[in-house]
């Protein structure tokens, strides 16, 4: 075959597999809203997703945002992250289906909780949780623009592509957003305000019931410290159906 015929096709199927990812394939599984008052939960902003394609997926050039569309202006209080398509980069494996990619949001030392916690990123010995820190893991994360900053009303997007199709998974609590490839989940203000924590219970442990996170009903809701399970299986799931035998 002609070297840049073959050349060709391999660029092609390339980007074929970046623009089949679609909804479904990675969720936003858990938001953690960060308070002031410690009775309320105070553990660091954070966003948890979760890896549902069967095949597995590589998160390489996709971002993380609360801003509201793609014209948003970035700033100290919205902003954006680009998972690194970098060679050490975590996010150039494929991460199997039932992986849960932690993403810490507020600074690693600006919040003694989340100073406890370790970067893991290996996925020996069967491992399925990956725990990075938006703005302390250089390897892992690109430059970003603006900050991302978790705000009691709010939305938070995972894309593929920084344009307004591009969403794969969108949240949001009361506050516009513009993205479209996905159908957003819009959560009650009072479910995420301010030191709340929410999460996504599925009503069973297949796979279409994990794909099915818009549904508000099943979505839950705690200012308990205590019922934030970033990294781990969130409270009242049984993800047994994405584990691989």
């Amino acid at each position: 075959m002609n070297r840049l015929l073959f050349t060709t096709l391999l660029l092609l199927i390339s980007s074929m597999n970046i623009l089949a990812q679609v909804e479904g394939d990675v969720i936003i599984n858990e938001i953690g809203n960060n308070g002031t008052k410690k009775s309320m939960y105070s553990g660091g902003d954070f966003v948890e997703l979760l890896v549902l394609k069967p095949e597995g997926v590589k998160l390489a050039g996709w971002f993380l945002t609360d801003l509201s569309s793609p014209s948003g202006m970035a700033k100290e209080t919205e902003g954006s992250i680009r998972f690194s398509d970098s060679p050490n980069s975590v996010f150039q494996k494929i991460l199997p289906q039932g992986t849960t990619i932690l993403v810490w949001i507020s600074n690693k030392d600006s919040v003694a909780e989340i100073a406890k916690n370790e970067e893991v990123v290996s996925l020996n010995n069967g491992n399925t949780s990956i725990v990075v820190f938006a703005y302390n893991s250089p390897k892992h994360f690109d430059n970003h623009d603006g900050i991302i900053n978790i705000t009691g009303k709010d939305n938070i997007a995972l894309l593929k592509s920084m344009d307004r199709r591009g969403a794969v998974d969108a949240i949001a609590w009361e506050a516009t957003t513009k993205w479209e490839g996905c159908e957003t989940t819009l959560l009650p203000k009072e479910m995420l305000e301010n030191g709340k924590v929410a999460w996504f219970v599925p009503a069973g442990n297949a796979l279409d019931d994990f794909k099915n996170n818009t549904d508000v009903k099943i979505w839950k809701s705690s200012e308990n410290g205590t019922d934030a399970t970033p990294g781990k299986t969130n409270p009242g799931v049984d993800d047994s159906g994405l584990r691989k035998k």
